[in-house]
């Protein structure tokens, strides 16, 4: 899991890398660790809307902003660029990289997806 977990950073902070135009400065680690952790506030959102309808209770938008907020903080934990070259350096020759960050970018669409079916579905 824990593989899974660094490889989803690393993709996410090489996507950033390649838009150096976008973020000024070669910081793609920081962009990649905040999006990785947003997708598990998604997640986190989706299983807790579940745990709500049961007990028919409501979202409000403190609940949600908190989520997101303590994601962030969790994110700037998890930066380290060094720790995104060794990761660079063991996947430079992959195999079916193209492949791999599709799924990986299927994964963060889907963790959002998952956010508002959830909502809608469990009425919350």
């Amino acid at each position: 899991m824990k593989t899974l977990l660094y490889y989803c950073y690393y993709k996410f902070s090489k996507f950033f890398d390649e838009w150096d135009w976008y973020l000024g400065d070669k910081d793609g680690h920081i962009s990649g660790s905040l999006v990785l952790f947003q997708s598990f506030a998604f997640i986190f959102l989706s299983i807790l809307s579940f745990i709500f309808s049961l007990y028919d209770k409501k979202f409000n938008s403190d609940i949600i902003i908190t989520i997101f907020v303590l994601c962030g903080i969790l994110s700037l934990f998890f930066v380290s660029k060094k720790k995104y070259k060794e990761l660079e350096e063991r996947y430079k020759d992959e195999k079916y990289s193209n492949l791999k960050t599709g799924l990986v970018f299927l994964y963060f669409i889907g963790s959002i997806a998952l956010f508002f079916v959830s909502i809608f579905v469990f009425k919350v």
